[in-house]
C-alpha cells in the first residue's frame, strides 16, 4: 500500500509579501526617474546668435475678421520667452537685440461633431500667421514661417454665451500652443 502523503499548507500573509513588494516599487520608480535625467529640448539656443539677449516683441498684426487673436499669442510669446528666462522680452524694437514680428493671416472656425439634429456639439479653430525675426545690429531675417498653422477644438453650448466662452478658451490654448512651437522653432533652429 502507498502511503498517503499529506500537504503541508503554508499560510501567507501580508507581512511576507509586503517587503518584497515595497522593494519592486522603489525601484521602479528608480529606475523611471533615473531614465529621465538629463533630456531637455527647451531652450538651449543652438541657433540664435550670441550677441542677442534681448527680443522686441510688438503686438502682431491682425487681418482676420477675429479680434483680439493677435493680443492673445503675443501675449504668450513674451511669456514663453520669460518662461525659457534666457532672453528678455519687450515690446518695443528700440534697445533690442532683435526683433519679433508676425501677422495673423487667416482665422477659420468650422463644425466637427454634430448632434443628431444637425447642431455642432465641436467645433475646430485653425488659425494661420506669417512670422520673422530679425537680428536688428546686422539688420539681416535670421528666422522666418510665412506658414504657421495651429488647430485647437472645442465643445459648443446651447447658449451663445457658452459659445463665445468656449472659443475665447480655445484661443487661448491655441496662442498658447503657438507661442511654444514658435519659440522652440527660433531657439533650437527647426
Amino acid at each position: 500500500m502507498v502511503p498517503f502523503m499529506t500537504r503541508r499548507r503554508t499560510r501567507v500573509t501580508r507581512r511576507s509579501w509586503a517587503p518584497a513588494a515595497a522593494a519592486a516599487g522603489l525601484l521602479a520608480g528608480t529606475a523611471l526617474l533615473a531614465g529621465g535625467c538629463g533630456y531637455r529640448l527647451a531652450g538651449t539656443n543652438r541657433f540664435l546668435p550670441e550677441h542677442i539677449h534681448t527680443i522686441a516683441i510688438p503686438p502682431f498684426e491682425n487681418v482676420t475678421p477675429r479680434a483680439e487673436i493677435e493680443q492673445r499669442i503675443t501675449e504668450q510669446l513674451l511669456e514663453e520667452f520669460i518662461r525659457r528666462g534666457r532672453y528678455r522680452t519687450q515690446a518695443v524694437p528700440e534697445g533690442a537685440d532683435a526683433l519679433l514680428e508676425g501677422v495673423v493671416t487667416s482665422y477659420v472656425t468650422q463644425p466637427v461633431e454634430f448632434t443628431d439634429r444637425g447642431e455642432a456639439t465641436r467645433v475646430e479653430v485653425i488659425v494661420q500667421a506669417r512670422v520673422t525675426l530679425t537680428d536688428l545690429q546686422v539688420r539681416k531675417v535670421i528666422w522666418s514661417q510665412d506658414h504657421f498653422i495651429f488647430r485647437g477644438q472645442y465643445e459648443v453650448t446651447e447658449t451663445r454665451v457658452g459659445f463665445y466662452d468656449r472659443e475665447v478658451a480655445a484661443m487661448d490654448q491655441i496662442a498658447r500652443d503657438f507661442a511654444r512651437t514658435i519659440v522652440t522653432s527660433i531657439l533650437e533652429g527647426f
